[in-house]
């Protein structure tokens, strides 16, 4: 019996319009090879047929074509809205495909063409913070600084994004182009997209295609304003393609706002030392924001009771040369983990130790060191089980910091108990500070530093 592919073309000559349509839908189904091999019998079908047959091969050539589709679909007037809707859809989908086979990559080291608004987005209750880093990092002064809720920053920006990551606790950041006013959300933002001041931003931060996967900031899916929008920004040339595989970007629609955000995507190379982790470990952001509160000093004892990952320790020796590190875990693997991930950051600490000890029993001083800093965010009961109770295990930790702590030291932690440790470490003459609670994926804890007196 001969191939599918070699029937097909002569199905699309057939006398009976039935046996049309369903070899144009069989062609949509094929392997692209195959299907493209097939692309002039139904650019053919799509230009002479009756319409309901039309149809059905445009349909198909937004699945299988090519460049010709695009050509030949894109300057045929029709009359019928309803093929003129499926040629529309064809050709972005065409656009789409072929945009795929050029890669797109972000620029670390490109500045903008002009200043624009650049949001530091975070965990809750982490504005604070990110104003810290915004100013102390990016050189922004206080008075420029907006804080937008208590999980971002707003700042002027037209330097390179790699600069920009040296605020190292923001989650994510965006660029904000302005959605314009109007009645019709789809007119916004097409406008929006076509802004001379997106595109060149977009551009200047790219390598290659500017393609984009559009989102909503009320987390919505929104498909059919997504696909309206997509193909809408295709009727006319643009240098912005809506696609939903191998983006560069992400660009959120905050009606609330009236903003585009245009979120650069792709590995983070803030953390691209983290080879390795463990269930339940420390998002990097939250420990370069545990190593900001601590403001860790040259050359000096940096001690992680619980390192898991060890991204604490890294943390703290990107903020401060020749630091000696100490790290201690139950778990071989997550020492083992935390090793790799040290020997793979951009530090050079003085020393590095990992114990695999319980923390309440390890005593820094029989290695000749005194802790100055102890840094962690402790277990929260959701990688290891914690016997006799998470809440005696922290306040254990409290009276061992208070015991082993140099004067003038100090432990800054996450506390998810943050009553208890407080009043453990008053009750040990420990002077007790804390932040606003953070917002952990649902988990609200407190940032803690309890500063031993001199």
């Amino acid at each position: 019996m001969p191939e599918l592919a070699e029937l097909l073309p002569a199905a699309l000559r057939d006398d009976e319009p039935r046996v049309v349509r369903e070899a144009a839908r069989a062609i949509g189904k094929l392997e692209l090879p195959e299907a493209e091999a097939l692309e002039p019998a139904l650019l053919e079908v799509a230009d002479q047929a009756a319409p309901p047959e039309r149809r059905a091969a445009v349909e198909a050539l937004g699945r299988s074509g090519g460049a010709l589709t695009q050509q030949r679909l894109a300057r045929r007037p029709d009359d019928d809205d309803d093929l003129r809707r499926r040629i529309a859809e064809a050709t972005t989908l065409v656009r789409r495909r072929h945009g795929r086979e050029h890669e797109a990559a972000i620029r670390l080291d490109r500045a903008l063409p002009r200043p624009l608004e650049l949001r530091l987005r975070g965990r809750g209750g982490t504005a604070e913070i990110l104003a810290q880093q915004a100013a102390a990092r990016l050189s922004i002064d206080a008075d420029q600084i907006q804080r937008r809720g208590d999980d971002a920053v707003l700042v002027p920006w037209s330097g390179p994004l790699g600069e920009a990551l040296a605020a190292r606790s923001a989650l994510d950041l965006a660029l904000g182009l302005p959605l314009p006013p109007g009645s019709e959300l789809v007119d916004r933002i097409v406008a929006g997209l076509r802004a001379p001041a997106l595109v060149e931003a977009l551009a200047a931060w790219t390598d290659g295609p500017l393609r984009f996967r559009l989102a909503f900031a009320d987390g919505g899916h929104r498909r059919s304003l997504r696909w309206q929008v997509a193909v809408r920004l295709a009727e006319r040339p643009s240098p912005l393609v809506n696609d939903t595989r191998e983006v560069a970007w992400t660009i959120e629609v905050d009606e609330r706002a009236g903003r585009l955000w245009c979120l650069p995507r792709g590995a983070d190379p803030r953390f691209e030392y983290r080879r390795a982790d463990v269930p339940a470990a420390s998002h990097p952001t939250m420990a370069a924001l545990l190593a900001w509160l601590g403001r860790p000093r040259a050359g000096e004892v940096v001690w992680d009771p619980f390192c898991g990952s060890g991204l604490e320790l890294v943390e703290a020796s990107i903020l401060a040369p020749g630091l000696h590190l100490l790290g201690t875990d139950l778990d071989p693997r997550a020492l083992e983990i935390a090793r790799t991930n040290l020997a793979a950051a951009p530090i050079e600490p003085a020393s590095l130790e990992l114990h695999r000890i319980d923390a309440r029993r390890f005593d820094p001083a029989r290695l000749g060191r005194r802790v100055s800093l102890i840094l962690t965010n402790p277990p929260m009961g959701r990688r290891v089980v914690v016997e006799h109770g998470l809440h005696r295990l922290l306040v254990d930790l409290v009276g061992h910091a208070a015991r082993v702590l140099a004067p003038g030291g100090r432990l800054v932690w996450l506390s998810p108990a943050a009553r208890a440790t407080a009043e453990a470490g008053r009750a040990r003459g420990l002077r007790v500070e804390e932040l606003p609670v953070v917002d952990m994926g649902g988990l609200r804890v407190t940032p803690q530093l309890l500063h031993r007196p001199r």
